[in-house]
């Protein structure tokens, strides 16, 4: 349930960035209401700042809304807002001006994760043009499971190179946690489970007669 749960949670905060540009008035009220008129100027500054350059607005006005719902004072939660502005633009750096809002918000939280840059980049290019919003979520819920950065990292960057999909790398973080909960070592657990995953891959297609492979059913 836990794992589930924790997805949906991750997905619900991803959908909200394909809504960037709507309602910002309405957003300025409702922060004015919810931060006093001082700390929610400050924020919808930065959240101009960030649709200035293209960036999803939806991420920093939900993590304002998040500090002032557990009662944070207004500089942490300006503070946090910037973290998250600073968060995105690195994003698009590492992912490229091509990147989707999604993109951008999955790969903004895998940064305040503690993943650096460079993962999001080499990410990329294990994945030329195609969505890394489910490789990123799985990357940060890895690391939420307390999978040391490093090996998350590398395991999600290996399984994208190795060809898993989606449905693959979310399958892999179900089994992760699962060996997880029964003691297992978070690193360890996360390496021999790609393991596991490419060696059923790979039998899985040593099953398929190569002329089938060839023809066109799959």
């Amino acid at each position: 349930m836990k794992t589930f749960a924790v997805m949906l949670l991750v997905l619900s905060t991803l959908s909200v960035a394909t809504h960037a540009r709507a309602q910002s008035a309405d957003d300025a009220a409702r922060l004015r209401a919810k931060l006093g008129t001082e700390t929610a100027g400050v924020v919808m500054q930065v959240v101009q700042a960030a649709e200035a350059e293209g960036l999803p607005t939806r991420p920093l006005i939900g993590r304002a809304f998040e500090g002032a719902s557990r009662g944070a004072q207004g500089v942490r939660i300006v503070a946090a807002v910037r973290e998250q502005y600073h968060a995105l633009q690195a994003a698009r750096l590492a992912l490229g001006s091509e990147a989707s809002a999604t993109e951008l918000t999955a790969g903004s939280l895998a940064i305040l994760t503690g993943v650096p840059p460079d993962s999001l980049a080499s990410l990329r290019a294990a994945r030329p043009g195609e969505s890394l919003v489910v490789p990123l979520v799985v990357l940060s819920d890895l690391i939420a499971r307390e999978v040391p950065v490093a090996a998350a990292s590398t395991t999600v960057i290996a399984a994208a190179r190795s060809g898993l999909r989606d449905a693959e790398l979310l399958r892999m973080r179900e089994r992760i946690d699962r060996d997880l909960e029964r003691g297992a070592a978070p690193s360890g657990a996360a390496g021999t489970q790609l393991r596991l995953m490419l060696e059923e891959r790979a039998k899985g297609h040593e099953a398929v007669p190569p002329a089938r492979r060839k023809g066109g059913v799959r």
